[in-house]
Protein backbone atom coordinates (compact mmCIF):
# COMPACT_ATOMS: atom_id res chain seq x y z
CA UNK A 1 0.00 0.00 0.00
CA UNK A 2 1.63 3.27 -0.58
CA UNK A 3 0.36 6.96 -1.14
CA UNK A 4 1.50 10.19 -2.90
CA UNK A 5 4.43 11.11 -0.51
CA UNK A 6 4.77 14.84 0.44
CA UNK A 7 7.57 16.76 -1.92
CA UNK A 8 9.79 17.25 0.95
CA UNK A 9 9.75 13.69 2.12
CA UNK A 10 10.90 12.20 -1.40
CA UNK A 11 13.42 14.94 -2.03
CA UNK A 12 14.74 13.76 1.42
CA UNK A 13 15.14 10.21 0.28
CA UNK A 14 15.93 11.20 -3.40
CA UNK A 15 18.83 13.13 -1.98
CA UNK A 16 20.39 10.60 1.23
CA UNK A 17 20.26 7.58 -1.83
CA UNK A 18 22.48 9.60 -4.17
CA UNK A 19 24.85 10.55 -1.73
CA UNK A 20 25.14 6.61 -0.47
CA UNK A 21 25.55 5.23 -4.25
CA UNK A 22 28.26 8.36 -4.79
CA UNK A 23 30.24 7.49 -1.54
CA UNK A 24 29.59 3.79 -0.77
CA UNK A 25 28.45 1.52 -4.12
CA UNK A 26 28.99 -1.64 -2.22
CA UNK A 27 26.14 -0.64 0.59
CA UNK A 28 22.90 -3.03 -0.04
CA UNK A 29 19.80 -4.20 1.53
CA UNK A 30 19.37 -7.49 2.91
CA UNK A 31 16.27 -9.34 2.40
CA UNK A 32 13.91 -9.97 5.44
CA UNK A 33 14.95 -13.21 7.53
CA UNK A 34 11.46 -14.56 8.45
CA UNK A 35 13.02 -16.75 10.90
CA UNK A 36 14.91 -13.89 13.13
CA UNK A 37 11.80 -12.30 12.85
CA UNK A 38 9.67 -15.45 14.27
CA UNK A 39 12.51 -15.79 17.00
CA UNK A 40 12.16 -12.57 17.96
CA UNK A 41 8.61 -12.70 18.47
CA UNK A 42 8.71 -16.26 19.65
CA UNK A 43 11.29 -14.71 22.49
CA UNK A 44 8.70 -12.07 23.37
CA UNK A 45 6.16 -13.97 24.18
CA UNK A 46 7.82 -15.86 25.80
CA UNK A 47 8.90 -13.20 28.37
CA UNK A 48 5.37 -12.32 28.44
CA UNK A 49 4.24 -15.31 29.33
CA UNK A 50 7.26 -16.14 32.11
CA UNK A 51 6.06 -13.02 33.43
CA UNK A 52 2.51 -14.20 34.13
CA UNK A 53 3.57 -17.49 34.92
CA UNK A 54 5.29 -16.17 37.78
CA UNK A 55 2.90 -13.74 39.17
CA UNK A 56 0.63 -17.04 39.06
CA UNK A 57 3.16 -18.87 41.29
CA UNK A 58 4.93 -16.77 43.44
CA UNK A 59 1.94 -14.36 43.72
CA UNK A 60 0.75 -10.78 43.54
CA UNK A 61 4.44 -9.17 44.93
CA UNK A 62 5.36 -10.38 41.36
CA UNK A 63 2.70 -7.94 40.11
CA UNK A 64 4.77 -5.23 39.46
CA UNK A 65 7.90 -6.41 37.93
CA UNK A 66 5.88 -8.24 35.38
CA UNK A 67 4.05 -5.21 34.43
CA UNK A 68 7.28 -4.19 33.33
CA UNK A 69 8.45 -6.96 31.91
CA UNK A 70 4.84 -7.48 29.24
CA UNK A 71 4.75 -3.91 29.07
CA UNK A 72 8.47 -3.58 27.44
CA UNK A 73 7.50 -6.99 25.38
CA UNK A 74 4.10 -5.29 23.96
CA UNK A 75 6.31 -2.75 22.94
CA UNK A 76 8.73 -5.04 21.46
CA UNK A 77 5.76 -7.17 20.04
CA UNK A 78 4.37 -3.50 18.69
CA UNK A 79 7.70 -2.47 16.84
CA UNK A 80 7.22 -5.62 15.09
CA UNK A 81 3.77 -4.85 13.97
CA UNK A 82 5.39 -1.86 12.48
CA UNK A 83 8.02 -4.07 10.86
CA UNK A 84 5.27 -6.32 9.19
CA UNK A 85 3.56 -3.20 7.98
CA UNK A 86 6.19 -2.59 6.02
CA UNK A 87 7.27 -6.25 5.05
CA UNK A 88 10.43 -6.59 6.91
CA UNK A 89 9.67 -9.74 8.61
CA UNK A 90 9.29 -12.61 5.31
CA UNK A 91 10.41 -11.25 1.83
CA UNK A 92 7.17 -13.13 1.15
CA UNK A 93 4.32 -10.92 1.31
CA UNK A 94 1.59 -13.33 2.30
CA UNK A 95 3.76 -15.00 5.01
CA UNK A 96 5.06 -11.53 6.30
CA UNK A 97 0.93 -10.73 6.38
CA UNK A 98 0.20 -13.93 7.78
CA UNK A 99 2.59 -13.39 10.70
CA UNK A 100 1.34 -9.51 11.52
CA UNK A 101 -2.46 -11.09 11.12
CA UNK A 102 -2.20 -13.68 13.48
CA UNK A 103 1.29 -13.42 15.74
CA UNK A 104 0.93 -9.61 16.46
CA UNK A 105 -1.69 -6.77 15.85
CA UNK A 106 -5.12 -8.85 17.35
CA UNK A 107 -3.06 -9.23 20.55
CA UNK A 108 -2.22 -5.47 20.40
CA UNK A 109 -5.96 -4.49 19.66
CA UNK A 110 -5.00 -3.45 16.40
CA UNK A 111 -6.12 -4.43 12.76
CA UNK A 112 -3.25 -5.38 10.57
CA UNK A 113 -4.55 -3.65 7.51
CA UNK A 114 -5.65 -0.38 9.45
CA UNK A 115 -2.12 -0.68 10.83
CA UNK A 116 -0.78 -0.62 7.44
CA UNK A 117 -3.02 2.32 6.03
CA UNK A 118 -2.56 4.28 9.21
CA UNK A 119 1.16 3.73 9.10
CA UNK A 120 1.63 4.61 5.28
CA UNK A 121 0.50 8.02 5.87
CA UNK A 122 2.28 8.74 8.30
CA UNK A 123 5.17 7.69 6.26
CA UNK A 124 4.37 10.00 3.24
CA UNK A 125 2.64 13.16 5.32
CA UNK A 126 5.44 12.70 7.93
CA UNK A 127 5.14 15.99 10.18
CA UNK A 128 1.81 17.51 8.58
CA UNK A 129 0.11 18.58 11.26
CA UNK A 130 -3.66 17.78 9.74
CA UNK A 131 -2.71 14.85 7.42
CA UNK A 132 0.05 12.92 9.82
CA UNK A 133 -2.32 10.84 11.64
CA UNK A 134 0.73 10.36 14.58
CA UNK A 135 1.58 13.97 14.38
CA UNK A 136 2.14 14.99 18.26
CA UNK A 137 0.81 18.96 18.47
CA UNK A 138 3.11 21.04 20.70
CA UNK A 139 1.41 23.08 23.83
CA UNK A 140 0.38 26.96 24.13
CA UNK A 141 2.75 27.54 27.13
CA UNK A 142 5.64 27.11 28.28
CA UNK A 143 6.84 24.34 30.30
CA UNK A 144 9.76 24.68 32.80
CA UNK A 145 10.84 20.81 32.32
CA UNK A 146 11.07 18.00 29.54
CA UNK A 147 8.88 15.65 31.74
CA UNK A 148 5.97 18.36 32.45
CA UNK A 149 5.84 18.05 28.68
CA UNK A 150 5.80 14.37 28.93
CA UNK A 151 3.45 14.38 31.69
CA UNK A 152 1.08 16.44 29.19
CA UNK A 153 1.12 14.27 26.42
CA UNK A 154 1.05 10.98 28.37
CA UNK A 155 -2.17 11.90 30.75
CA UNK A 156 -4.41 13.32 27.15
CA UNK A 157 -7.12 10.95 27.45
CA UNK A 158 -7.07 10.28 24.13
CA UNK A 159 -3.89 9.21 23.79
CA UNK A 160 -4.31 6.59 26.82
CA UNK A 161 -7.31 5.01 25.03
CA UNK A 162 -5.25 4.35 21.67
CA UNK A 163 -2.65 2.96 23.80
CA UNK A 164 -5.36 0.87 25.98
CA UNK A 165 -7.66 0.03 23.16
CA UNK A 166 -6.43 0.33 20.32
CA UNK A 167 -8.14 0.25 17.21
CA UNK A 168 -11.07 -0.85 19.29
CA UNK A 169 -12.35 2.33 19.45
CA UNK A 170 -11.59 3.14 16.14
CA UNK A 171 -14.53 4.53 14.07
CA UNK A 172 -13.14 3.24 10.65
CA UNK A 173 -12.53 -0.64 11.88
CA UNK A 174 -15.86 -2.35 10.53
CA UNK A 175 -17.60 -4.92 12.39
CA UNK A 176 -16.02 -8.03 10.82
CA UNK A 177 -12.48 -6.50 11.78
CA UNK A 178 -13.79 -6.25 15.39
CA UNK A 179 -14.71 -9.27 15.78
CA UNK A 180 -11.69 -11.09 14.91
CA UNK A 181 -9.85 -9.16 17.17
CA UNK A 182 -12.22 -9.83 19.87
CA UNK A 183 -12.38 -13.54 18.45
CA UNK A 184 -8.73 -14.05 18.81
CA UNK A 185 -8.89 -13.09 22.54
CA UNK A 186 -11.69 -15.71 22.53
CA UNK A 187 -9.56 -18.35 21.12
CA UNK A 188 -6.49 -17.24 22.89
CA UNK A 189 -8.35 -17.30 26.36
CA UNK A 190 -9.47 -20.77 25.82
CA UNK A 191 -6.20 -21.96 24.77
CA UNK A 192 -4.99 -20.95 27.95
CA UNK A 193 -7.94 -21.92 30.29
CA UNK A 194 -7.57 -25.48 28.28
CA UNK A 195 -3.84 -26.21 28.70
CA UNK A 196 -3.08 -23.90 32.14
CA UNK A 197 -6.24 -23.11 33.96
CA UNK A 198 -9.04 -20.28 34.10
CA UNK A 199 -7.48 -18.64 36.77
CA UNK A 200 -4.39 -18.40 34.87
CA UNK A 201 -6.20 -17.41 31.89
CA UNK A 202 -7.95 -14.74 34.02
CA UNK A 203 -4.65 -13.25 35.24
CA UNK A 204 -3.00 -13.30 31.92
CA UNK A 205 -5.64 -10.96 30.62
CA UNK A 206 -6.01 -8.42 33.36
CA UNK A 207 -2.24 -8.32 33.62
CA UNK A 208 -2.43 -7.65 29.67
CA UNK A 209 -5.07 -4.91 29.95
CA UNK A 210 -2.87 -3.51 32.95
CA UNK A 211 0.45 -3.55 31.21
CA UNK A 212 -1.06 -1.67 28.00
CA UNK A 213 -2.42 1.00 30.39
CA UNK A 214 0.86 1.96 32.08
CA UNK A 215 4.50 0.59 31.18
CA UNK A 216 2.96 0.74 27.31
CA UNK A 217 1.28 3.44 27.28
CA UNK A 218 4.57 5.13 28.79
CA UNK A 219 7.53 3.53 26.74
CA UNK A 220 5.00 4.07 23.54
CA UNK A 221 4.18 8.17 24.28
CA UNK A 222 7.99 8.19 25.58
CA UNK A 223 8.99 6.86 22.43
CA UNK A 224 6.93 8.82 19.80
CA UNK A 225 7.86 11.74 21.31
CA UNK A 226 11.92 10.87 20.74
CA UNK A 227 10.95 10.28 17.42
CA UNK A 228 9.45 13.38 16.16
CA UNK A 229 8.10 15.61 18.76
CA UNK A 230 9.44 19.40 18.54
CA UNK A 231 10.48 19.26 15.37
CA UNK A 232 9.72 21.23 12.20
CA UNK A 233 8.26 20.03 9.70
CA UNK A 234 9.54 19.96 6.14
CA UNK A 235 11.15 16.39 5.55
CA UNK A 236 12.32 13.71 7.48
CA UNK A 237 15.56 15.06 8.26
CA UNK A 238 14.01 18.07 9.93
CA UNK A 239 11.51 15.82 11.59
CA UNK A 240 13.37 12.99 12.76
CA UNK A 241 15.59 12.15 15.48
CA UNK A 242 18.14 9.05 15.67
CA UNK A 243 18.73 7.12 18.38
CA UNK A 244 21.39 4.63 17.92
CA UNK A 245 21.60 1.92 20.70
CA UNK A 246 22.20 3.08 24.35
CA UNK A 247 22.34 -0.32 25.79
CA UNK A 248 19.96 -0.77 28.16
CA UNK A 249 18.09 2.11 27.87
CA UNK A 250 17.62 0.96 24.16
CA UNK A 251 15.79 -2.38 25.15
CA UNK A 252 13.51 -0.46 27.76
CA UNK A 253 12.21 2.05 25.23
CA UNK A 254 13.64 1.26 21.77
CA UNK A 255 13.18 -2.86 21.33
CA UNK A 256 14.03 -4.09 17.86
CA UNK A 257 16.53 -1.29 17.42
CA UNK A 258 13.40 0.98 16.61
CA UNK A 259 15.23 4.42 18.02
CA UNK A 260 17.21 4.11 14.79
CA UNK A 261 13.95 6.36 13.25
CA UNK A 262 15.63 8.55 10.97
CA UNK A 263 17.18 5.63 9.33
CA UNK A 264 14.22 3.92 9.16
CA UNK A 265 12.05 6.74 7.51
CA UNK A 266 14.77 7.31 4.85
CA UNK A 267 15.15 3.55 3.51
CA UNK A 268 11.72 1.53 5.20
CA UNK A 269 12.58 -1.87 3.70
CA UNK A 270 15.62 -1.65 5.93
CA UNK A 271 14.86 -4.98 8.49
CA UNK A 272 15.09 -3.81 11.98
CA UNK A 273 18.02 -5.87 12.77
CA UNK A 274 20.04 -4.39 10.25
CA UNK A 275 19.52 -0.88 11.01
CA UNK A 276 22.36 -0.47 13.30
CA UNK A 277 24.73 -1.56 10.16
CA UNK A 278 22.90 0.39 8.26
CA UNK A 279 23.16 3.56 10.53
CA UNK A 280 26.73 3.15 10.31
CA UNK A 281 27.33 3.15 6.73
CA UNK A 282 25.28 6.53 6.49
CA UNK A 283 27.64 8.30 9.27
CA UNK A 284 29.93 7.75 6.82
CA UNK A 285 28.36 10.14 4.18
CA UNK A 286 28.90 13.48 5.06
CA UNK A 287 25.20 14.48 3.70
CA UNK A 288 23.51 12.47 6.11
CA UNK A 289 25.86 14.15 9.43
CA UNK A 290 25.39 17.57 8.09
CA UNK A 291 21.88 17.01 7.97
CA UNK A 292 20.58 14.36 10.77
CA UNK A 293 19.67 14.81 14.53
CA UNK A 294 21.18 12.17 15.99
CA UNK A 295 20.80 11.58 20.02
CA UNK A 296 23.82 10.81 22.24
CA UNK A 297 21.38 9.88 25.44
CA UNK A 298 17.83 9.75 26.40
CA UNK A 299 17.73 12.65 29.08
CA UNK A 300 21.33 14.64 29.67
CA UNK A 301 23.22 17.24 27.58
CA UNK A 302 22.42 19.28 24.36
CA UNK A 303 21.93 16.23 22.09
CA UNK A 304 19.73 14.28 24.39
CA UNK A 305 16.09 12.91 23.20
CA UNK A 306 14.41 15.25 24.86
CA UNK A 307 16.21 18.51 24.06
CA UNK A 308 13.72 20.72 22.93
CA UNK A 309 10.34 19.62 24.42
CA UNK A 310 9.52 22.80 25.97
CA UNK A 311 6.43 24.54 24.41
CA UNK A 312 6.05 26.93 22.08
Amino acid sequence: MSFRASSSVIADQSAVRAAVALTDTSWQISPPSVLRALADIFFDWTIIIFATWATYQVGACMTVLALFAIGNRQRALGNLLHEASHQNLSARRKVNDRIGRILLAPALFSDFTLYRLQHARHHAWLGDPIRDPDYLPRAKYEQQHWFSTYARVLCDPANLTASLLGHLVDKRLSLAQWLAITLWWVAYEAVLDMFVGMHFAILFLALWIAAKASVFHAITIFREMIDHYALESGGIFRHTRETPSLGLLSVLIHPHHNGYHLTHHLFPRIPYYDLPRAHAHLHQVSFFNERSIVCEAYLKGSRSSVNGWRAS
